[in-house]
């Protein structure tokens, strides 16, 4: 005969139960509230980063420009009016180098046109050019790189201005005075290989623009030679220049961040960041 002891276990009462939902609910809160916390915390950071970045950015470009103002432009007399060279500016009349334009962009910021020649040679000369010529003659194709409207201002050699007054194929006839009638001839010899550059303004401003709601400041290029202004940074809604003697002054520079954070209490919710810089062009003094 076979004897089976049984074993009574207790389950968990319900107030029991009821404890324990609590406790697991109240570390689930701590746990959620703390990964809110430091999610948050770590969006702030972000958009901080974003817009310190965006602001660094948009001022080393604009700095290391405004150091070239003046490299390679003409020096005519008097040496701040260029307005009988550089024509092709929508707006402008460069009667100097910088032109500031005080509060004429988004929100009262300043606007800036800068003329220098900013790139690399453009082309090179396929022969020798004596003084008195009226044309040079570039090496095969690349007449192309040149117009009579945008890129006519060139530089030769680093020693002498000339405007563009006609092109045929790669010969490009020449005025080397364009407050004289006619076309002015070459005031030195070349050699071919000799390099040529182009003269360009680019302005920098900010533009206000809407997406749906949201009103978007965004600083923009403009290199004036068609194409428009292209973006170079977002959310830089300020930008105040002045100028004293041949030092300019950046202050600021102002950035906001992207997002609007309702826990803070300043600036409608937008940090902000402000940067401020001295540039002062070695060649604004000096000879072209």
């Amino acid at each position: 005969m076979s004897c089976f002891r049984i074993k009574r276990e207790q389950g968990f009462t319900i107030i029991e139960l009821l404890i324990a939902m609590a406790i697991t609910l109240a570390v689930i809160a701590a746990l959620s509230t703390t990964f809110i916390f430091h999610r948050k915390a770590y969006n702030v950071q972000e958009q901080i980063v974003e817009m310190t970045q965006n602001a660094r950015a948009a001022m080393g470009m604009m700095t290391s420009e405004i150091m070239m103002a003046g490299y390679g432009v003409p020096r005519p007399d008097p040496a701040s009016d260029l307005s009988y060279w550089i024509d092709w500016v929508s707006g402008v009349t460069m009667n100097g180098n910088p032109i500031l334009e005080d509060g004429a962009g988004a929100s009262s910021s300043d606007i800036i046109h800068i003329a220098a020649c900013f790139d690399g040679a453009a082309g090179s000369l396929s022969a020798d050019a004596s003084e008195g010529d009226t044309s040079i003659t570039l090496q095969s194709g690349e007449g192309a790189g040149f117009n009579t409207t945008k890129k006519k201002v060139i530089r030769i050699d680093d020693l002498e201005n000339a405007v563009i007054t006609v092109i045929s194929s790669d010969t490009l006839t020449i005025d080397t005075d364009p407050t004289t009638a006619g076309n002015q001839g070459l005031e030195n010899d070349y050699e071919s290989g000799d390099s040529v550059y182009i003269v360009k303004v680019i302005s920098y401003s900010i533009v206000e623009e809407t997406e749906g709601s949201k009103i978007i400041y965004t600083l923009k290029r403009n290199e004036n030679l068609g194409a428009g202004r292209q973006p170079l940074a977002e959310n830089i809604i300020d930008l105040q220049i002045t100028q004293s003697g041949d030092t300019l002054e950046i202050n600021p520079l102002k950035a906001q961040t992207d997002k609007h954070d309702p826990g803070y209490l300043q600036n409608n919710g937008y940090r902000i960041c402000e940067l401020r810089s001295f540039i002062t062009p070695p060649n604004l003094g000096l000879g072209g």
